[in-house]
């Protein structure tokens, strides 16, 4: 096989992988569309989609990382940026419906919990739990087990939001997150967890309006951090031709500032790369330091 033939062989496998991770991150999320149309009960869910898929997430990353470094780099840059970003979310989720009540509860780690753990098994049964706890709906949590199990979760599904970011946008803008986040905030104002619960959008609930303006805040603050560690953290590598010696030759170029890691072993600093196309190499210390 020619080496050119190399190249494109390896942008096929790596698209083709790229696709499978993306399939792969959306199951965790969908949580929010089998189950409450009843498609399939949340705990089977769980047992045949979250965990299978989970474990096929991380065993790709790993099992990747010599062959596919681009794929491997952005996957496990893209889960951590995605779960960081999640603290984000919170600081605007929590006091949403702790103090402002513009969302009726905490709806996106005790009720998927109770719903994960089988104290639950529908979103109908969830007005009688609360009512049976003695307290308010908006401070409610779910017993510890299940609060652990809907945090996971939770924190997972934005992890794999920013997988999904990391291997279609890359290096992007910053901001590019926040289109990101948008996009992510009208995917939940249609989902038939909400609908069933509050109406699209949450036109149910207060003065309609409510619930779409918290999430959205919420949402764009997670894509701004998102965006911003994604930027910031992500090294690509990518096949490319170069001739040494009249000889073709396959190497391994960073798509980001073009380098070429053997001449990154041999600069003497970040800032003689001969090829970076940066005024700092951006792989430099990640290659020297291995």
């Amino acid at each position: 096989m020619s080496d050119v033939s190399k190249v494109i062989l390896h942008r096929k496998s790596e698209f083709g992988l790229t696709i499978i991770i993306i399939i792969l991150s959306g199951a965790s999320a969908s949580l929010l569309i089998f189950g409450p149309l009843g498609i399939i009960p949340y705990a089977t869910y769980r047992d045949v989609a979250i965990v299978p898929s989970v474990i096929a997430i991380f065993a790709i990353g790993i099992l990747a990382r010599s062959k596919f470094p681009r794929i491997t780099n952005r996957l496990f840059v893209g889960m951590a940026a995605g779960a960081i970003a999640s603290f984000a979310l919170e600081a605007i989720r929590i006091p949403g419906y702790m103090f402002a009540k513009w969302m009726p509860m905490d709806s996106m780690i005790s009720l998927p919990g109770l719903l994960l753990t089988e104290k639950i098994t529908s979103l109908s049964e969830i007005k009688q739990t609360i009512m049976q706890s003695g307290v308010p709906m908006n401070l409610y949590y779910a017993p510890l087990d299940a609060f652990i199990a809907g945090g996971l979760w939770h924190f997972w599904n934005g992890a794999t939001f920013g997988i999904i970011y990391a291997l279609i946008i890359g290096k992007g803008k910053w901001w590019y997150g926040m289109i990101w986040a948008f996009i992510i905030e009208i995917g939940m104002m249609f989902a038939p967890y909400l609908i069933i619960m509050k109406g699209p959008f949450g036109i149910e609930h207060m003065d309609g309006y409510n619930i779409f303006v918290i999430t959205l805040i919420a949402h764009l603050a997670f894509g701004a951090v998102l965006g911003i560690l994604v930027q910031k953290w992500k090294k690509d590598y990518e096949p490319i031709i170069t001739k040494n010696d009249d000889k073709v030759v396959f190497q391994i170029k960073c798509a980001d500032c073009g380098c070429l890691p053997e001449e990154c072993k041999l600069s003497p600093s970040v800032k003689e790369c001969p090829n970076c196309s940066w005024d700092e190499c951006c792989c430099w210390a990640t290659i020297v330091n291995k």
